[in-house]
């Protein structure tokens, strides 16, 4: 299939019109560029950017914007014991729910791996853009961006040594999962294109 994401070459990322809701979802492997493209609308005001990885895994909320902390307390209270993972297509129903419900004009960004993961094309309101970084550049990314990070922890003395080089191991192990999620992307976007 000439649209899929390849090993060692970058493609141009796909967009697709899926409704005429004002959202714009960016999905992609983890070290895409999916933040990095998001990022770019975060100081304009018609736009609010809600990171999937925020609400998933409940990070970085000293950094999320007011109306993520407002979805994220939604989903905490309707969904308090569920697997983030397994219920991801109900989450991103409630996502569009408020979104429907908020008063003022704006276009939403939604980021997040979660998109080509857990939804199918049809589920998807608004448009699609998936991010078609190779996987190479991809896994070399994610274990850089892990290990700065790491890096910043110890220098602060919040890590051992040894646990800087046990967290380093573990990610290396754990991003061999990279692979899976390259096929699951392909065969995301087979399904886009047959369902647009």
């Amino acid at each position: 299939m000439k649209n899929k994401v390849r090993l060692l070459i970058d493609k141009k990322d796909l967009e697709f019109e899926r409704t005429n809701d004002k959202i714009i979802n960016i999905t992609g492997m983890i070290g895409s560029g999916k933040t990095t493209q998001a990022n770019k609308y975060r100081e304009n005001t018609n736009y609010i950017v809600v990171s999937l990885d925020c609400l998933y895994r409940g990070q970085d909320k000293e950094n999320m914007n007011k109306e993520t902390q407002n979805i994220s307390q939604i989903l905490q209270k309707k969904f308090p014991n569920q697997n983030n993972e397994k219920f991801f297509k109900e989450y991103y129903c409630e996502i569009i729910k408020y979104i429907n419900n908020f008063n003022k004009p704006v276009t939403w960004i939604l980021e997040g791996q979660h998109i080509y993961r857990f939804l199918n094309p049809e589920d998807i309101k608004g448009k699609l853009i998936i991010k078609r970084t190779c996987l190479i550049k991809c896994y070399i990314r994610s274990i850089a961006r892990h290990i700065s990070k790491k890096k910043i922890q110890l220098k602060n003395k919040q890590i051992t040594k040894k646990e800087y080089f046990s967290n380093i191991a573990y990610l290396i192990k754990r991003r061999t999962r990279q692979l899976k999620y390259y096929k699951d992307l392909n065969k995301f976007i087979q399904n886009t294109f047959w369902k647009s």
